[in-house]
C-alpha cells in the first residue's frame, strides 16, 4: 500500500504550478505531485485520482477553472 495524501476516486482542486516531461499539468496535494491531462500551466482545476504511485498520483479533469 503506497502511503501517499491522496487516494484513487477522490477529488481534490489543484493549481497547475508546471509542465511535466510529457505535457502534462503537474500539480500538489500537501507536497505530493499529481500529473493531470489535459491542464494548462496556471489553470486550478478539480481532479478526480485515477492511480497513485510511490511518488506521484495522475488525475482526470472534472471541473476546469475552478475556484481559485
Amino acid at each position: 500500500m503506497v502511503d501517499s495524501p491522496v487516494t484513487p476516486g477522490d477529488t481534490y482542486v489543484v493549481a497547475i504550478e508546471e509542465l511535466g516531461s510529457e505535457g502534462d499539468g503537474v500539480g500538489y496535494v500537501d507536497d505530493f505531485a499529481v500529473l493531470v491531462d489535459d491542464a494548462t500551466l496556471g489553470e486550478t482545476v478539480q481532479v478526480e485520482i485515477t492511480d497513485v504511485d510511490s511518488n506521484f498520483a495522475r488525475g482526470d479533469v472534472v471541473d476546469a477553472e475552478f475556484g481559485i
